[in-house]
């Protein structure tokens, strides 16, 4: 187990990892890296880590498992500065939390400690940031991807799995294209169909009064929009770095828009009730084998 532990990054899920390692591991030395480090003193208080300090002053000494819980593109900064760093350990290992692992992998692989870093992404998290809104909730039950690269070994990736499943995660393994490529389309491509609905709203709507509005709008609406609410900064770093992909399924979704257009038109036209029924029960029962 690892007894001394940094988190860089205490926000949604830094704080939510710092809450369930130590209600798991009273012992464990937490000590949580931010840009405003006198903001995390509540995390002190209440009991979850140990010590804070600036982002800009890492200690490696004797840390035996650094935790990089930053937006992608700070987070590989941050993990080729701990890898360069002359007082990690040997024995050290460095995990990640972000949601595109193959642009994090290729910037490390060639470096010559590239092996004590293990690319991880828990499954979790809200549309809220900070450490005001971690919780011991988000991670129990939830997946956690790690993704392993040439240069790891087997007993560092058993050890890291072993720390996600007494987070109570559940784990998957597998390589970093295959993550980026299917997290494009159950993550990425959510966010984005969410965003542009709150953009569509608002174009469609435009001159109303938003309390205007508000009689109108129902839990549907609530639920399609609240990922719209995520964190800008995460959400450019994650589209930027996983562009390729996003844009793939992003055509998809164009082409299903367009065939839920033409089957509108079709039963408008026609005034064919059954094109639209047609439509549903092919969606419907796409839905049934996915909930089976």
């Amino acid at each position: 187990m690892f007894n001394k532990v940094a988190i860089i990054g205490l926000g949604l899920i830094g704080g939510s990892i710092a809450r369930m390692l130590k209600k798991k591991h009273q012992s464990v030395h937490i000590t949580a890296y931010g840009r405003k480090p006198e903001n995390l003193h509540n995390a002190i208080k209440e009991g979850f880590i140990d010590e804070v300090a600036s982002i800009d002053a890492i200690d490696c000494n004797d840390v035996d498992l650094f935790i990089v819980a930053t937006p992608v593109l700070s987070s590989i900064t941050i993990i080729t500065s701990l890898l360069d760093d002359p007082h990690l350990k040997s024995t050290a290992l460095v995990i990640d939390a972000g949601s595109v692992k193959q642009m994090v992998i290729d910037s490390i692989v060639d470096h010559e400690k590239a092996g004590q870093f293990v690319g991880c992404h828990p499954m979790a998290g809200s549309e809220k940031s900070g450490y005001t809104f971690s919780t011991h909730s988000i991670l129990p039950g939830a997946w956690v991807i790690i993704t392993p690269h040439k240069k790891n070994n087997n007993d560092d990736i058993v050890a890291i799995k072993k720390f996600w499943e007494l987070l109570e995660c559940k784990i998957h393994i597998t390589d970093a294209a295959t993550h980026d490529r299917m997290v494009a389309s159950t993550s990425h491509l959510p966010h984005i169909v969410s965003a542009v609905l709150m953009d569509s709203f608002f174009a469609i709507n435009k001159g109303n009064n938003p309390s205007d509005m508000q009689p109108f709008i129902g839990k549907g609406f609530k639920d399609m929009t609240r990922l719209a609410g995520g964190s800008p900064d995460m959400w450019a770093d994650i589209v930027l770095l996983n562009n390729t992909n996003i844009i793939a399924v992003l055509e998809n979704y164009i082409q299903s828009l367009t065939k839920v257009k033409h089957s509108i038109q079709q039963a408008s036209l026609h005034n064919d009730r059954d094109v639209l029924c047609r439509y549903f029960e092919e969606v419907q029962n796409k839905w049934n084998k996915y909930h089976a």
